[in-house]
């Protein structure tokens, strides 16, 4: 249980730490319609990565009944996907960044959160809290370590639902201060957004760095223990 619960949480902070996810959450919620587009967004947001967790289990389930070793396939995956993002990461590094460097993804769904209504906001949530290739392999790894730890009942529900809010964090957060706090929220948040817009290249390089050399040491921990 314990490695278990290790292993989804890990799963469940790198998942977490995304500069797109945050850039838009602070999108919504300065919006002309901050409370119900927050609140449509982080619904959209929970219903996607539910979804996601409702694949991996089933996926880890399978993986489970077929292959004997699944435990070292997943160390591998998880291996190959700490390298990917250190590669990422030192080449981000090393490249001058260009100004509002975006991919045609984030630039498609910034554009569309400027302008849509609550539908609208909790359906493209919903995109991004189903998640891109690494939140989403995040996610099916997380799901993995909840049926590799053969338990049943209340402690399989315990492991989906520490991931599901800890990998969701960044939306419940600010969502929940603007549902709370409401238009006198709204000057923290702007320093907020015009920190994250200054810093984004940073951020994505040391969170590629940081987020891949945590789970390169527990892949190999787990492949060499």
């Amino acid at each position: 249980m314990i490695g278990a619960a290790a292993e989804v949480l890990l799963y469940a902070v790198a998942a977490a730490a995304s500069a797109l996810v945050l850039s838009a959450t602070l999108l919504v919620i300065r919006s002309e319609r901050p409370r119900p587009n927050s609140i449509a967004f982080l619904s959209g947001f929970l219903a996607g990565t539910l979804i996601a967790c409702a694949l991996g289990l089933a996926l880890g389930q399978a993986a489970v009944d077929r292959f004997s070793s699944h435990e070292t396939l997943k160390a591998v995956v998880t291996l190959l996907l700490g390298l990917t993002l250190l590669v990422i990461g030192f080449r981000a590094r090393h490249t001058p960044p260009r100004p509002e460097e975006r991919s045609s993804r984030a630039t498609a769904i910034f554009a569309g959160l400027r302008t849509v209504g609550p539908a609208a906001s909790a359906s493209m949530a919903g995109l991004l809290g189903f998640g891109g290739p690494k939140r989403l392999l995040l996610t099916f790894l997380a799901m993995a370590a909840t049926t590799d730890a053969n338990l049943r009942g209340i402690v399989d529900l315990a492991l989906v639902a520490t991931y599901v809010v800890v990998s969701t964090l960044l939306v419940s957060v600010p969502v929940g201060i603007v549902i709370v706090a409401g238009d006198r929220a709204d000057a923290i948040f702007a320093r907020g957004q015009s920190w994250l817009s200054e810093h984004a290249a940073a951020l994505r390089v040391w969170l590629s760095l940081g987020i891949g050399s945590a789970l390169v040491v527990d892949a190999t921990l787990r492949l060499f223990a």
